[in-house]
């Protein structure tokens, strides 16, 4: 029989939106601190808890910009948006511990030192800015050939902060990271001499951009340091390649260091090896085959409810060639409330009987209508059966 569980997980997804959103309802919750600004001035904020011991308290200040800190431009897929963000701050766990620190969206980088960085080489320079960190155009005829014949790398530097609290009660900047976000397909929309708009696609060698990302760190480093409030303080510094525009999976980081505080200098990569796989996929009929054998199981055993109309289309993220979480998404084409509960009580059966991923593996599938959340079902190694929420509309 399913559970119909409202609130406390619902909620925690609500509030983790909302704030990463920069929604100002959530000004009146919270306890209230205060944050030493390298200015020398003070600012008020909310310090909103983490859901659990494992994740980050969140600083949000009251007068804070509510897009300051986020990607608004650049990254062309909203996957990868979200794990650039979510992930930057899943792997600054490893430098800058939740034990200690607090987090708060980027407050140093302005728009104008980003685009400074994302210009291309002998754009837009002034006398007070360097010239941009992206080739500048190539050979061509006209602006669009040249544009295309040599391609941006980089399309966005996201910073995060992390804050301690000091003897004196203030919590102050101890430590900052920053994602540069690389491109797999160049896309971009030029502008003619008549004022023509023209788009532009050009898939890029993953190999030469994650080398050019390399060559170019150091270079964002010492534009960094030259920001006030970042002269000195540790860079936990990764590396991530996004996904083609149109991808239902996002990209995936691949190399990250640490700067320690003061230093401008990279002394070397960590190498990361992880990956999204979408089930179905070449693929995952290529590297994961038996991986996809257990989904198309799944599979087959979902669509005998009503095989004309239900969809499944499977994520795994991989850690050195494991699978370490898997989300599947189940789209359904009816309504009826009693139907969705039937069904996902179905779904749910499955899950405890036929499932062939190991119990190790957080599963967590989001069943839609359309648009329409109507129901979740989540199985972690420490359940003894899978967590299961109805939507009500």
């Amino acid at each position: 029989m399913i559970r119909k569980k409202i609130g406390a997980a619902a909620i925690i997804l609500l509030c983790s939106l909302l704030v990463m959103s920069g929604c100002s309802f959530l000004n009146n919750d919270g306890k209230k601190e205060v944050v030493d600004k390298s200015s020398g001035d003070t600012e008020t904020a909310n310090l909103i808890p983490g859901a659990d011991s494992k994740d980050y308290q969140i600083l949000r200040p009251l007068s804070n910009d509510p897009l300051r800190g986020y990607i608004n431009y650049g990254v062309n897929n909203r996957v990868d948006v979200d794990q650039l963000e979510s992930g930057l701050m899943e792997m600054s766990k490893s430098t800058f511990s939740p034990d200690d620190y607090v987090f708060q969206s980027g407050q140093y980088l302005k728009e104008s030192d980003i685009n400074g960085i994302l210009y291309r080489k002998g754009q837009e320079p002034t006398k007070k800015d360097p010239s941009g960190l992206n080739p500048p155009l190539g050979k061509g005829k006209d602006v669009v050939e040249r544009a295309k014949s040599s391609p941006k790398y980089l399309n966005y530097v996201l910073e995060q902060d992390y804050l301690k609290k000091r003897g004196n009660g203030k919590y102050e900047l101890a430590g900052v990271s920053i994602a540069l976000s690389l491109n797999s397909v160049y896309k971009d929309r030029i502008k003619d001499k008549s004022g023509g708009l023209h788009d532009v696609l050009v898939p890029l060698q993953s190999s030469e951009v994650k080398k050019w990302g390399k060559e170019h760190a150091d270079e964002v480093v010492k534009r960094i340091r030259t920001v006030n409030g970042l002269e000195r303080v540790p860079i936990f510094l990764t590396l991530y390649m996004t996904a083609p525009p149109d991808s239902l999976i996002p990209g995936n980081f691949f190399a990250k260091t640490e700067v320690s505080g003061g230093s401008s200098s990279i002394n070397g990569w960590d190498k990361l090896d992880e990956q999204y796989v979408l089930f179905p996929s070449d693929a995952a009929s290529g590297r994961y085959k038996s991986d996809l054998d257990k989904f198309n199981r799944f599979k087959e055993d979902v669509q005998k409810y009503y095989p004309d109309f239900v969809g499944v289309i499977g994520k795994g993220y991989y850690q050195n060639k494991e699978i370490k979480d898997l989300t599947i998404n189940i789209n359904i084409k009816f309504m009826d409330e009693t139907e969705v509960i039937s069904f996902t009580n179905y779904v749910t059966s499955i899950v405890n009987r036929r499932f062939r991923f190991s119990r190790e593996v957080p599963v967590h599938i989001y069943i839609t209508s359309g648009d329409e959340q109507e129901a979740l079902i989540e199985r972690t190694s420490n359940m003894d059966e899978p967590y299961v929420h109805l939507f009500r509309h």
